[in-house]
């Protein structure tokens, strides 16, 4: 009963930091209420031998890999991750609560095993633990609910927890030899312990650091050709204008020219067709309308309506190439997700740009694209973020009933 009561203590100190899959209490119940039967069967026909320690490790590492995967959205390789950390956690425990027991035992302190108050100092014990354990290495280590690890992190995470149960399970057996043995033994085998715990936590730090390195290389290189397509950008809408505004008088040429009915109807499905392409969008800020008109031009070609009321000014103080790259990033995920929908309705997106209370607000409101990855999770947003956090400013995504909606924040400068 100990074990299990520990196994389902820290289960939950590293499931509830995870993304949880629906049901989440249910499935945790189910899972708590099929390991019960084993390891209550092992421990009345084993009892505490290495044996029973033997078979129980096992049985709680394989329902560890299921209850993971079962109760949150990991793969099985994360699944495996994040079961090794539970069985580690649940030995270092009930290592730590026997060697309390004892130092107490000795002191005569301890109350008599087997009674309600000895049960209910260790039921204390063990919940202030996996307290701990979830407050600081259940929330740190995985990433936005989620662990990714590697085949290289979880070859050596396997080795390390290896070795640790050996230790473990060598312990059990000391604890057993006469004192002047144990003693001498026993020093060595809880510091390889610690010794493998502390290389197994700092490879989880190293390997985050590691990929969020990557990740920020991947978000300087999309931000700088971002911050560079800005003047390509603006040279192409300067020519598509000029072009149109040039193909317009060519066309009222036409018309005085050539008067006729049939010939002013070709004309008129001219001009219309250049009004398509001479989409200059007009909000007070040259480089909020590049990064407009491009996209408005997008979204025509992509059969894309999209609904912009902006006041530009609001954001002069931005530089260029992150006022461009702002809404670049914030508009190309949202005319993606609009133009897969297949209903024309749903293939709009509307964006709002005004200042209140001293904040320059940015909404938009678009369909979700169920195939996509999360909002929060993506590039795209990941830079909108940076340029708002340059700025002192803080960038939203959520999705909620088949829409998608983002909202930057970005204080003002003072008039002083």
């Amino acid at each position: 009963m100990t074990l299990f009561l520990l196994l389902g203590g820290a289960a939950l100190a590293f499931l509830l930091p995870l993304r949880r899959r629906t049901h989440f209490a249910r499935r945790l119940v189910l899972c708590l209420a099929v390991a019960l039967l084993p390891l209550l069967a092992l421990s009345w026909g084993l009892g505490n031998t290495i044996p029973y320690y033997f078979a129980s490790s096992l049985v709680s590492l394989g329902w560890g890999i299921v209850a993971v995967h079962f109760c949150a959205e990991q793969d099985w390789i994360a699944s495996c991750y994040c079961s090794i950390w539970i069985l580690l956690t649940v030995d270092v425990i009930y290592e730590l609560w026997l060697f309390l027991t004892l130092v107490a035992a000795g002191a005569g302190f301890a109350p008599p095993p087997d009674t309600l108050p000895a049960r209910a100092v260790q039921l204390l014990f063990f919940a202030l633990c996996c307290l701990g354990i979830h407050l600081t290495i259940g929330r740190g280590m995985p990433e936005d609910g989620i662990y990714r690890i590697g085949p290289r992190q979880i070859f050596s995470a396997v080795l390390l927890g290896g070795m640790f149960w050996f230790q473990f399970l060598s312990l059990q057996r000391i604890w057993g030899m006469p004192s002047d043995w144990s003693e001498q033994l026993t020093v060595p085998a809880v510091l390889t312990q610690l010794y493998c715990l502390t290389l197994l936590y700092l490879q989880t730090e190293l390997f985050k650091k590691s990929a969020m390195q990557k990740e920020m290389e991947a978000l300087n290189l999309l931000y700088d050709r971002q911050r560079q397509q800005y003047r390509v950008a603006r040279q192409n809408v300067q020519i598509i204008n000029r072009k149109c505004h040039e193909l317009k008088v060519q066309i009222a040429d036409l018309r005085r020219l050539h008067p006729d009915a049939g010939m002013q109807k070709s004309l008129d499905e001219a001009e219309q067709a250049a009004k398509l392409y001479n989409a200059d969008v007009h909000t007070g800020n040259e480089v909020l309308d590049v990064a407009l008109t491009e996209k408005s031009l997008l979204c025509e070609s992509h059969g894309v309506r999209l609904n912009c009321v902006a006041d530009g000014s609001c954001l002069a103080f931005l530089e260029p190439g992150d006022l461009y790259a702002l809404f670049a990033n914030a508009l190309d995920p949202a005319i993606e997700a609009a133009s897969r929908q297949e209903a024309p309705d749903h293939a709009m997106i509307d964006l709002l740009l005004y200042a209140r209370q001293g904040f320059a607000v940015l909404n938009l409101v678009g369909p979700e694209d169920p195939a996509a990855a999360p909002p929060a999770s993506r590039y795209e947003f990941k830079v909108v973020r940076r340029i708002a956090q340059k700025y002192s400013g803080t960038a939203t995504a959520e999705t909620r009933e088949g829409f998608s909606s983002l909202k930057v924040l970005i204080p003002l400068p003072s008039e002083s």
